[in-house]
Parts: structure tokens; sequence; C-alpha cells
């Protein structure tokens, strides 16, 4: 009896989770998806789904290597992910790549970034990811009003720096391994609170930026 009530349990989750598969619309970044409802984005209907494959190109974990320093990000695919947030009235599915990053130096790891589910790396094209990355290694500071508009805090520092990110996978080459260009750059902030003084003569980010990377894994 009890093995019979396991089965039925199991199948009905099975159903259960077939047909939240089965719901959801199917669409694909950058693609003619026909006319959408306005808010196709907010009524959970609709999932983007990696149906080219286009997230497969960057899978994996790419190394970069300077003397004896070693940089590397480690890109994941996440499957049909639920993009839920009230705040901004989203409520939709999709596939997408999150970034995990870590740094070497004489071969000994020194940092590993955090693992997140939430991807927020995208492709339209297979060629092209693009998203933002987390630098932990860069905060910025505090920016004061000016006294004749009241003074106080304009923008509060202590932030980490939130640069956007572009990988471009580049052209394959016949026996030498795939590689990515991996670039960073952020919008010039009106206030420059990324403007710090504790990285005066430091590079801007405190990872390696413009750079190619080899894949490894």
């Amino acid at each position: 009896m009890k093995n019979t009530i396991f089965k039925l349990n199991i199948l009905l989750l099975f159903m259960l989770f077939s047909c939240k598969s089965v719901s959801q619309i199917p669409i694909v970044w950058g693609a003619d998806n026909g006319i959408l409802p306005n808010n196709y984005k907010s009524s959970g209907n609709y999932y983007y789904k990696d149906i080219p494959n286009y997230l497969d190109n960057f899978v994996g974990t790419w190394e970069y290597v300077n003397g004896n320093e070693k940089f590397q990000i480690i890109l994941t695919k996440v499957v049909m992910y639920h993009q839920i947030d009230t705040k901004f009235n989203l409520n939709y599915y999709e596939d997408g790549i999150v970034l995990q990053y870590k740094k070497f130096v004489n071969n000994s790891l020194i940092f590993e970034s955090p693992i997140y589910q939430d991807p927020n790396f995208r492709s339209k094209d297979g060629i092209i990811l693009d998203g933002n990355i987390t630098d932990y290694g860069r905060v910025t500071k505090t920016v004061y009003d000016l006294q004749i508009f009241g003074g106080g805090v304009k923008k509060q520092g202590g932030e980490y720096f939130y640069p956007d990110c572009i990988i471009k996978k580049l052209p394959s080459v016949s026996g030498q391994p795939d590689k990515i260009k991996f670039n960073l750059y952020m919008r010039q902030s009106m206030y420059g609170e990324t403007n710090n003084e504790a990285y005066d003569g430091l590079p801007k980010y405190s990872i390696p930026n413009d750079i190619e990377m080899v894949k490894i894994n």
C-alpha cells in the first residue's frame, strides 16, 4: 500500500512539473517573436528559451594567465529560471548564464566570487554574451551635495563596482582551444562615486580587463 502511494505521489509530481513546463510560451532573445502583449514580461506565461543553443558556446571554464597571476571565469547555463520582481513588475522564465570568477597567485586561490542562481548573462546570436559582473575588489566613495543645495549625502559610497560585461566568442582555429574576449566597462556616473582615492594609481578594476581567455574545461 505504501509503495502504491509513493508511486502515485511521484506520478503527481511529474504531472505537475510537465504542466508547468508546457504552459509557458517559448520565445527567443533577439528573434522575431511576433507581436507580444504589452504585459508579456509580467504575465508569467512567457519563457525566453535558448532554442538555438546560443548559450552553449560559452559554457565552461576560461582562463587568462599573466606571469604568476591567473584569472578564471566559470560560465554555467541555467535553464528555465523564474525571473520574478514585484518592484519592476517582472514575471517570466528564461535560460541564461551565471558567472563566477577566481583569482590565483602562484597557483594559490586568493579569491573566489559567490555562485549565484540568477542568470544575468544573455546572448542573441551565440557570438556576444552580455550582462554584468560584481567587482568585489572595488567599492564606490560617498559623494556629498553642495552646501548651497542643503549638503548631506548625495550618493552613498561603500557599494561594489558593478561593471557591465561583454564576452565575445572568437573564431575557432583548427587545433587550438576556443577563445573569448572579456571586456568590462562602466557608464560614467554624473556623481563620480567610482573615483575612490583609495584606487589612485591602480587599474580601474581589481580583475583583469580587455583580455583574451582560453577555454580549459
